[in-house]
């Protein structure tokens, strides 16, 4: 074999190896929950253990159910691939989620004709690529966790005894370089309820980042003042 044809599968090689991102390179560690200002960010160390969803609230100025919100925390373990000639190509942008529901053991919730499951919900955060041996880059990822719309069949679902559900959730995005990524799934088990974060005495329900849901407050009768 010359010289030349061995330098050129090296280089053909070296080329190769620069563009293979590994496995789970992309990865869902937490959901977060607002801080009292209804700020969410990555350095936080606010945690939810788990969800709640109180499919009873409605917005009083339009009569309608909220959806569930979700806040993921996103870890990108990427390596920088930057070279004097070419640009960072291991950033990544996300912007998806894939979610489905399932049932505590781990099987597929049935739902009526016009509900989808599983289902793909939009965002947007960019994750910077890292150094070699370094700690991943991190960001926050809001989008909707459950659709309002699905609220009827969750109704039905907590009257047959069934008060909880998990959401298989999968982040997906693309590199600044054109590769696709999808991460491992994070299970996150919601608890359902009606009427169980209603509250129309105390203070704080007006001031509530994300009404009905998790460990936050409502009131859906209307405070009439003289």
């Amino acid at each position: 074999m010359s010289r030349f044809m061995l330098v050129a599968m090296m280089l053909a090689v070296t080329v190769a190896g620069c563009n293979r991102f590994p496995d789970n390179g992309l990865q869902i560690s937490a959901n977060l929950p607002p801080d009292e200002s209804c700020v969410v960010t990555a350095d936080q160390d606010l945690r939810l253990p788990r969800g709640q969803y109180d499919i009873s609230y409605r917005d009083l100025s339009t009569g309608l159910g909220a959806d569930y919100v979700i806040s993921p925390l996103l870890e990108s373990y990427l390596i920088t691939n930057a070279l004097e000639f070419q640009a960072e190509q291991s950033n990544i942008q996300v912007d998806n989620f894939d979610i489905t529901m399932l049932l505590p053991d781990g099987s597929l919730l049935a739902l009526p004709d016009g509900l989808v499951n599983p289902y793909r919900v939009t965002t947007n955060a960019v994750l910077p690529a890292i150094a070699p041996g370094g700690e991943p880059s991190t960001e926050v990822a809001f989008a909707i966790g459950i659709p309002a719309s699905y609220q009827g069949a969750l109704s039905v679902l907590i009257a047959a005894g069934q008060p909880s559900i998990l959401l298989d959730i999968r982040a997906g995005g693309t590199t600044f370089g054109g590769f696709s990524q999808r991460s491992a799934p994070f299970c996150w088990p919601v608890d359902l309820c009606e009427g169980c974060l209603e509250n129309c005495v105390s203070s704080t329900v007006d001031n509530s980042c994300l009404p009905g849901q998790d460990f936050r407050q409502y009131c859906n009768t209307p405070v009439v003042t003289p």
